[in-house]
């Protein structure tokens, strides 16, 4: 979305009082030093707010509340599932500190699981592991389970410690199919300390042969455009690997979305143009409805062909997602977005279901961040039913075969084989022989998930 057609919508914004009510208004006039963090945040809430109707009337409201507590007094039912809101807010000397997806961490995302025999320790389950990283350096790899930290068992109360700290020894373990059990590994290894990682969204590409078809398979982690808003260094490694898809004659495509959480808008926008029918490129991709307060509530964004110069268009007409309970935001964006233009065939789990944007504003004097919902995204066809996820038209857990979680790439990985198989016109999908069940308790992608799709202001 770019910045100046927002700024062109806001040209039709009525501009609204900046105080409500005369009582408030001399109230607020002898104590503004004390309500000014509070005013800012209502005032700014009134004018963008998706549900901003849904604001109690300022003489019901405590200007005198601390601002995160404020905050939440303001935000509607709608907003959010399960009692976690997906608007934000953040003191703004954390927000600056952070470069997103530099994660000063291991170098790994994981779930942690509970086996069904065993009612206190936790197992954790490598989901991947990102290059350059303490991890990395190790040799772990997707696929590994971690069952001791410094010969302690994981549990409940000390899991948190697999985001990140100093040197330790873990134990890893692998799945035996034979056994159908975890076993570790011969001796514990030492995890260096944790530090800053990069963690490029894009992870693996490779091209495959199936039935005739030439497949491009792309792990897609993040819409992240760079470590910064002016880098794009990560845009330019996704425009990169659509050159190479180009050069390599592809004419199918698995986008594995599995893990992918959201982000940012610009991504999603980029990421569709490459992917898109030729024919499609200028057409509408979609459009952000706003509140009542816009006289033009709908702002329309387009499949850009300018956006594809440093990459390459495919020209596709199917493309096969894949997918899971982390799926969200700005790749369910762009799920429903190439819909009206292309087949879009989904495999593995129900996707979480966000089908909002927010924009951040920020107050350096105040030393405040805020991300409140401002819009809900439509495609093209005015379509954007998808708050309960979208559902899969081939149902697949893969926790369900352990023999077949393998790493990213690996043909006879559960994910990509499904997907390979359809295309190549094997719908079969082999059942599982194992027997070993774990719950999954916590996963690590859901932490750093973004509440709705990044839109710039």
């Amino acid at each position: 979305m770019k910045a100046r057609n927002l700024l062109i919508l806001l040209g039709g914004l009525f501009m609204l009082p900046l105080y409500f009510g005369s009582c408030a208004v001399d109230r607020w006039a002898a104590y503004a030093e004390r309500t000014q963090t509070d005013r800012w945040i209502d005032d700014t809430m009134r004018v963008w707010y998706y549900w901003n109707e849904d604001i109690p009337h300022t003489n019901d409201l405590n200007y005198f509340s601390a601002p995160f507590e404020f905050f939440a007094s303001l935000l509607s039912d709608k907003d959010g599932k399960a009692g976690r809101a997906y608007s934000t807010i953040d003191s703004l000397e954390s927000h600056t500190r952070s470069i997103p997806h530099t994660d000063y961490s291991y170098g790994f995302q994981f779930t942690t699981n509970r086996a069904e025999d065993n009612d206190t320790a936790l197992y954790a389950h490598l989901l991947y592991v990102t290059p350059d990283s303490p991890a990395g350096e190790i040799g772990l790899e997707r696929g590994d389970w971690i069952l001791e930290m410094d010969g302690e068992p994981i549990t409940q109360d000390n899991y948190t410690r697999l985001y990140g700290g100093g040197s330790m020894q873990v134990t890893v373990g692998y799945y035996d199919a034979v056994l159908d059990t975890i076993l570790p590994y011969a001796e514990p290894q030492t995890l260096p300390e944790a530090r800053a990682i990069s963690d490029n969204p894009v992870h693996y590409r490779n091209v495959y042969v199936s039935g005739g078809r030439r497949v491009g398979y792309l792990v897609y982690n993040h819409f992240t455009s760079g470590l910064s808003d002016t880098s794009g260094e990560f845009d330019e490694t996704l425009c990169e690997a659509f050159r190479y898809f180009a050069s390599q004659q592809v004419n199918e495509f698995v986008l594995d979305l599995r893990y992918n959480n959201g982000g940012q808008m610009t991504c999603a926008e980029l990421l569709c143009a490459m992917l898109a029918p030729s024919s499609a490129l200028g057409q509408p991709l979609g459009y952000l409805e706003f509140n009542t307060n816009f006289q033009e509530r709908e702002l329309p964004f387009y499949l850009e062909e300018s956006l594809t110069q440093s990459g390459a268009n495919l020209n596709l007409s199917r493309l096969y997602v894949l997918t899971g309970n982390e799926t969200a935001s700005a790749s369910e964006m762009l799920i429903n977005c190439l819909k009206p233009y292309m087949e879009v065939i989904l495999i593995g789990g129900v996707t979480e279901g966000k089908n909002v944007g927010s924009v951040t504003f920020a107050n350096p004097e105040l030393m405040l961040s805020m991300s409140p919902i401002v819009c809900k995204i439509y495609n093209a066809q005015g379509e954007s039913d998808y708050e309960q996820g979208f559902q899969p038209d081939i149902p697949l857990d893969e926790n369900g075969d352990l023999a077949r979680f393998l790493p990213f790439g690996n043909p006879d990985e559960l994910m990509l084989n499904t997907a390979l198989g359809l295309i190549g016109g094997d719908l079969s999908v082999a059942p599982s022989a194992a027997g070993f069940k774990s719950e999954v308790k916590h996963n690590s992608i859901a932490v750093r998930a973004a509440r709705a799709v990044e839109i710039e202001r």
